[in-house]
């Protein structure tokens, strides 16, 4: 894409030209890895200089990582070295490209927070920042977070808030294609981690419009119908019965919890139910099950009554897993914020 003045080009040859000619406009490039972008970039560069565009010192050419900034500072410079030889010795361009060479450190090569940091240094006051401040390194920042995450974690677990308490029951998610099992822990660490790069944004996350007991308990009523219709099929080894075990096996523990408390139901009862209930949503051998055959199911029951209770039961835990987790996350989001 280009500016609105630029003719657009029709193959690649003319996006070239018009990226080395066109000095005069501004241009925004997308292309596909591997197909000459920075190639073109320092091209276009040494034509600005050459031209007399613009002097190396007013260049600004930022990238995404050290190793990215460092190939394109030392393209640059072979290339305005390159430029130069084809020059006749004393003419204007070889004298533009020689300044150039000799200016050429003054030049805006870098990553994207090195220049940021570039900024600061020669505004510190207007900044309110330390001149003496340094840019951490990747496995820098990372260990100050793991400091900071680990001491606010040992905090909570003395006496944890809504929620950490809530997240901390959600259950352990492991598959044998993922490296690393999706703990509690874990999935705190990534919270924070997320929420730390919206820190600038200090506004409250507003929290859904839900009743949380309500809605598990409705939700536990509907499940333990749905395991009662499902519990006891025709055919032993019925492929739809099979994938759907998990609804009964929580059904099952959710009402032998419910025995026990009574009507006085704790909040720690509750937090299991949610986690059982969102677990559920997520459990993908119940979310795709094998239709299994045969018009009956069970006695009393129909294949498709089965398989319209399993369809409208997983709707219902879907939405309940998205008001539960966007509540969740507006409540870590305020519990994270030290």
């Amino acid at each position: 894409m280009s500016d609105s003045r630029v003719p657009r080009a029709s193959s690649r040859g003319e996006n070239r030209d018009l990226i080395a000619t066109e000095l005069d406009q501004t241009m925004v490039v997308e292309a596909a890895a591997g197909t000459g972008k920075t190639t073109e970039l320092v091209g276009r560069i040494v034509a600005l200089v050459e031209n007399r565009r613009a002097r190396i010192d007013e260049i600004v050419a930022v990238t995404f990582s050290e190793k990215a900034a460092g190939e394109l500072k030392l393209r640059l410079r072979e290339e305005l070295e390159r430029a130069r030889a084809h020059q006749a010795t004393g003419s204007p361009q070889s004298t533009l490209l020689a300044k150039a060479i000799y200016d050429f450190e003054e030049a805006h090569v870098s990553t994207i927070h090195g220049f940021c940091a570039e900024l600061l240094r020669d505004r510190p006051v207007e900044a309110r920042v330390d001149p003496a401040f340094t840019v951490l390194t990747e496995t820098q920042a990372d260990r100050l977070f793991d400091e900071a995450f680990t001491g606010w974690l040992h905090d909570q677990l003395g006496n944890p808030r809504e929620g950490v308490r809530r997240s901390l029951r959600r259950p352990v998610r492991w598959r044998p294609d993922e490296e690393e099992t999706n703990g509690p822990i874990e999935r705190l660490r990534r919270a924070a981690r997320e929420l730390r790069e919206w820190r600038d944004h200090t506004a409250s996350w507003s929290r859904p419009s839900y009743h949380r007991h309500r809605a598990i308990k409705a939700l536990s009523e509907q499940l333990k119908t749905f395991a009662e219709m499902t519990a006891r099929p025709l055919k032993k080894g019925d492929n739809f019965s099979g994938d759907t075990v998990a609804a009964r096996a929580a059904s099952t523990e959710i009402e032998r919890q419910r025995r026990m408390v009574g009507d006085m139901v704790p909040e720690s009862v509750y937090d299991g139910w949610e986690a059982a209930l969102v677990g559920l949503a997520d459990n993908r051998d119940f979310a795709r099950p094998r239709k299994g055959s045969g018009a009956a199911f069970a006695i009393g029951v129909t294949r498709d009554q089965a398989l319209a209770g399993h369809a409208q039961l997983l709707r219902d835990l879907g939405a309940f897993r998205d008001e539960a987790n966007a509540d969740l996350a507006a409540l870590l989001h305020e519990e994270m914020r030290d």
